[in-house]
């Protein structure tokens, strides 16, 4: 018997992400995203996305935690690469390097940065905290907060 995509992230995904270290100020849940666009001088709202997870990591103590991955999950019988594409568009609009799809089995991951997709991998290898917040200063030029000049 397959679960719903609620039971999935109830189940398998929640409590993965916590055994990797992220923590409920880093998590946000169903985000919709909609802004608003300036075409031909005229003000017109985006389409309406609802990401199931939003991953943050804290910069420093004094401010929110940035945006750096987002999370599309599944129903557990679904490939997990099946929300892919749709998870790269809320990446777009939520300005986010690291997208995932996930059955709460597998996930893959697309980074925006080498712009390659992994082949799926156990949930338990997701990258932790720590570990997205390196290869994100890695990808945006910083080095442990500063600049790297090339």
């Amino acid at each position: 018997m397959s679960l719903t995509e609620a039971d999935t992230r109830a189940k398998f995904i929640d409590p993965a992400l916590h055994r990797r270290g992220w923590t409920e100020d880093l998590i946000r849940r169903e985000e919709t995203e909609c802004g608003i666009d300036i075409i031909d001088g005229r003000p017109r709202r985006r389409k309406r996305g609802r990401t199931d997870y939003l991953l943050r990591i804290r910069v420093n103590i004094s401010t929110q935690p940035v945006p750096i991955a987002l999370i599309e999950a599944k129903r557990d019988d679904e490939p997990p690469d099946k929300g892919l594409e749709q998870a790269k568009k809320y990446a777009r609009l939520n300005n986010v390097p690291f997208v995932y799809s996930s059955n709460g089995h597998l996930f893959v991951e697309y980074d925006q940065f080498a712009g390659k997709t992994s082949d799926p991998h156990s949930l338990e290898e997701f990258p932790d905290p720590s570990e997205l917040r390196q290869r994100y200063e890695q990808g945006m030029g910083f080095e442990e907060g500063t600049l790297v000049t090339k």
